[in-house]
């Protein structure tokens, strides 16, 4: 965790919010102090009829939220894609495609960029095409001319400009000449917040400081539950904010902010200021908190979601006025577009205290020399650099030392044991708990695989047979053969078909899995990327994956050739079968494998069960 404390240039600058603001010259952005960069409705109309006639590019959501922070103002006022990577230090948005999407266009050349349905976002005046190794893909450098910003149905209210933050601030009294400096900070939260980042979230309001939660949430799927519980949890943790302190807190009470340390003249703490009166802009109601959740279009970043060592540490930014390093020319030339970054390097960073330390990372595994530390260097300049453009003077980045890890939490919800209140507030738990049940509660899909013949499908309805005597599932059976009938009607046996096959059945797994009931799939599935791509489709839904793999030799399997199919396939009458004429890959990562050349159908079955149970999938009896 780091903590940044940077002046604004101007701090007392803020810029109305609300619409794209009047346009100035040829119809672009105005020349007044707002950062958003959209043009005027007349200008966007042109905009859109030409752009029948230009090439079009359907952007990615994590594509899409790059260029909201572009169209924002969070990297200057002349929004575009520039030919470096990183400019003084900070990384910027960039744009790269697939080759063969890129062939099509050129130096001059106006792309349409649009969303997912077809919408245009912006206009992109293509200045050059950085060029990229064979297969690799190709990045786009142009300005920008934005229409719209990208249409969010989820949490309106919470998804604030830098122009409207800054609004917001001056109308809470957070910010003007009569706060001075450095009032308001924004602590980032690319996970949870607990009971440690309460706690010096309380700690930074008792020194007169307000908080800003800034959570990134680029690329967020407002179809996911997930994205929704994270939101309720933040401002459950803010409900904890505002709450009495509780006994088991009391140690919490001294906690220091160490940029306060470094910071000329402190003089002891200040008293946390009574709650202020606020009106939001347009609108009259109260405030839900003192402290204030924006949710912010920067993407979210899983290493700075982990807690790591050591604690909390301080970086002092450039003082206001301070000549910044200009930026580099790029390839050809090419100057950097429309960033006015804070000017800050990765280097001073890890100088100034920053806990870079790598072997931490989200992944757990050895350290990666030039990995991890380098990636949080990167991630902090950018935050520190997007704090000060929402108008914040401070920036806290990272869990605080005592946060539980994901894995912690992970494994008190598996159980279905409480959360102690000393690692995450009553409520936040509370949220979680309602939305992740115990593992015996929760969504399941058990995926049989093997090879045909191998007796997938009859241990498979055995398992179904046993969980119902058992009772407290709704189970799903999708087998193989009856799948090809029905879902996969019409599909081939080419490699291509029998991979949209597995897919067509681990979407529906995971929609079963998702919604809390049990889905038993028996195909053969014989390729490792597809089982995996299943597995992950279920667990992003929310559900459970046990992969069962049995393990019957091929000699057995062809010896019983119940079909014949074993007959065909070697006399060429059916091409590419697996297990002769094409591969099965052996799984590496089963959880349960049996082989019914050597056990029963029911001791088969009893192994599958003894793993649900000792797992948690199903209750012990």
């Amino acid at each position: 965790m780091s903590a940044t404390s940077h002046p604004d240039p101007d701090p007392h600058r803020v810029p109305e919010p609300g619409p794209a603001r009047a346009a100035g010259p040829a119809g672009g952005p105005a020349t007044a102090d707002a950062l958003l960069a959209l043009v005027t409705p007349e200008r966007a109309a042109e905009l859109v009829t030409a752009s029948l006639d230009w090439p079009s590019l359907i952007l990615t959501p994590l594509q899409l939220a790059e260029l909201e922070l572009l169209l924002v103002g969070a990297f200057g006022p002349n929004p575009g894609y520039p030919a470096e990577q990183e400019v003084a230090g900070v990384p910027v948005p960039t744009l790269a495609v697939p080759a063969a999407e890129a062939d099509p266009l050129a130096a001059g050349v106006t792309v349409a960029l649009r969303d997912l349905e077809g919408v245009m976002i912006a206009a992109l005046h293509l200045r050059t095409l950085l060029p990229a190794p064979a297969g690799s893909p190709v990045r786009l450098v142009g300005t920008l001319e934005g229409l719209r910003l990208p249409h969010h149905p989820d949490h309106p209210a919470l998804r604030l400009t830098p122009d409207q933050l800054r609004a917001e601030l001056r109308a809470r009294g957070w910010t003007g000449p009569q706060v001075g400096a450095g009032a308001a900070w924004a602590v980032w939260a690319d996970g949870l917040l607990h009971t440690a980042d309460v706690g010096r979230i309380r700690a930074l309001t008792r020194q007169g400081k307000r908080c800003v939660v800034l959570a990134p949430v680029g690329g967020a799927d407002p179809a996911d539950a997930g994205h929704h519980l994270r939101v309720r949890c933040l401002q459950a943790a803010l409900d904890a904010v505002d709450a009495p302190l509780r006994p088991s807190e009391a140690t919490l009470a001294s906690e220091a902010v160490a940029s306060d340390a470094l910071a000329a003249g402190a003089a002891g703490r200040r008293h946390e200021p009574a709650p202020d009166p606020y009106r939001r802009p347009g609108a009259d109601h109260q405030p839900r908190h003192r402290s204030l959740l924006v949710l912010v279009p920067a993407i979210p970043s899983p290493l700075l979601a982990t807690p790591r060592e050591p604690g909390m540490s301080a970086t002092v930014l450039p003082p206001a006025g301070r000549a910044r390093r200009p930026p580099s020319t790029g390839p050809a030339g090419i100057e950097p577009i429309g960033i006015e970054p804070i000017g800050i390097e990765p280097a001073s960073l890890s100088r100034a205290g920053i806990p870079l330390e790598t072997g931490l990372g989200v992944t757990g595994g050895e350290p990666r020399p030039n990995g991890d530390t380098e990636d949080l260097a990167r991630l902090n300049a950018q935050r520190a650099h997007l704090a000060s453009n929402y108008g914040l003077s401070g920036s806290l980045i990272g869990p605080a030392i005592g946060a539980p890890g994901r894995q912690e939490l992970a494994s008190l919800l598996d159980a279905g044991g409480p959360i102690p209140a000393e690692l995450t507030p009553p409520a936040v738990a509370a949220e979680l708990a309602r939305a992740i049940p115990p593992r015996s509660q929760r969504g399941l899909t058990i995926f049989f695989t093997g090879l045909s013949g191998s007796g997938k499908s009859t241990l498979a309805g055995l398992l179904v047979c046993r969980l119902l005597e058992q009772g407290g599932r709704r189970i799903t059976l999708l087998d193989g053969d009856v799948v090809r009938t029905q879902l996969s009607q019409g599909l081939g046996f080419s490699r291509a078909d029998r991979d949209t096959n597995v897919r067509r059945i681990g979407f529906v797994a995971a929609a079963v899995a998702g919604a809390g009931g049990t889905a038993v799939c028996a195909p053969i599935a014989p390729y490792a990327v597809v089982r995996a791509q299943v597995r992950e489709m279920v667990r992003a839904a929310g559900g459970g994956f046990v992969l069962v793999h049995v393990a019957t030799p091929l000699e057995v399997c062809e010896a019983r050739d119940r079909k014949g199919l074993y007959a065909k396939a070697r006399a060429g009458v059916i091409p590419a079968f697996t297990g002769v004429s094409d591969p099965y890959e052996q799984p590496a990562d089963a959880d349960v494998t049996v082989n019914t050349a050597e056990l029963s159908g029911d001791e088969a079955v009893d192994r599958v069960l003894d793993h649900l149970r000792v797992a948690g999938w199903i209750a012990l009896t």
